[in-house]
């Protein structure tokens, strides 16, 4: 089930993205599994359907899922694999973000307080998520 905060601060299309990213690599969303109509989710989360839209251009963009003309919008046999990667990728960059500081003479304890200080000041501009991007703009 997909659920929408509006005082997150982040944009609805994302929070529906990564809603349904996480469905997938979950498990609870197969390949080929057909998911709701832009009309359906729209209607059902009581949003504009053009946010549901931006949002399934995204998955498809990405290769998460991929359309079939009069029928909907299914998961690609692909779709977890290439989450993983991204996540993968994700945590290699942070990793290398660490081993950078660490080399640096960053203690474990700088390191935690360094990225609890990137999640307040997220948080302070009304963002619930903190890209990888964010923890490497302080190397």
């Amino acid at each position: 089930m997909i659920f929408v905060d509006r005082q997150s601060g982040v944009p609805v299309y994302e929070q529906i993205v990564k809603a349904f990213e996480k469905e997938i690599i979950l498990g609870l969303l197969k390949p080929d599994t057909l998911i709701p109509s832009v009309r359906t989710l729209s209607t059902t989360l009581s949003i504009n359907p053009n946010t549901v839209q931006k949002a399934y251009l995204e998955l498809e963009r990405r290769n998460i899922t991929y359309s079939v003309p009069g029928v909907g919008r299914f998961v690609s046999s692909e779709g977890a694999a290439i989450l993983k990667r991204e996540a993968a990728k994700e945590e290699e960059m942070l990793r290398e973000a660490v081993t950078h500081l660490k080399r640096a003479d960053y203690s474990e304890e700088q390191l935690v307080e360094m990225v609890r200080k990137i999640f307040r000041e997220e948080r302070d501009v009304n963002s619930s998520n903190v890209s990888f991007s964010c923890i490497l703009r302080i190397i």
